[in-house]
């Protein structure tokens, strides 16, 4: 039996592929419910997921992150972004280039991390980046199974 030191240790250490796993779990929760299969490729090569409605014959590529990301590697390449909103801990699911359009109208392409990076993430939204991403918003899982029970 591992001590508590040692889970502690290998926690820190394995912190990132934790929460990546943590995350993906709640969200995978949310999709099931709002009527999607979750398929996980064998080779990632920047999807980490791939989702498909039947009801409405909808396929997205997922790419997942703990923020709001965008990354020049993902450009052209028809992706969606799932995300959290840390502050509130809403769920998002919104097309990549959509969000690259968005960054330049608020200035977030002009950061020295995306001209010279190509990358640029932010923790929680601000009030105005909520409003404009609420579209793309998922429902919580309280709400959604409530809903599911009514029909």
């Amino acid at each position: 039996m591992a001590s508590a030191d040692e889970i502690s240790a290998y926690t820190v250490r394995h912190a990132g592929q934790i929460r990546e796993v943590v995350n993906r779990n709640a969200l995978v929760s949310r999709l099931v419910l709002q009527g999607y299969n979750v398929y996980l490729p064998v080779y990632d090569a920047g999807i980490d997921f791939v989702l498909h409605r039947e009801i409405d014959d909808t396929l997205l590529k997922v790419q997942l992150k703990s923020r709001w990301t965008i990354d020049r590697k993902y450009l052209g390449r028809d992706l969606w972004i799932a995300f959290a909103d840390t502050n509130v801990g809403d769920w998002y699911l919104m097309p990549h280039d959509e969000m690259v359009d968005l960054g330049t109208r608020m200035g977030f392409t002009d950061q020295a991390s995306w001209t010279e990076k190509g990358l640029y993430h932010r923790g929680p939204l601000s009030q105005a980046m909520r409003k404009i991403c609420e579209p793309y918003r998922l429902p919580d899982d309280a709400i959604a199974m409530t809903e599911a029970d009514q029909e």
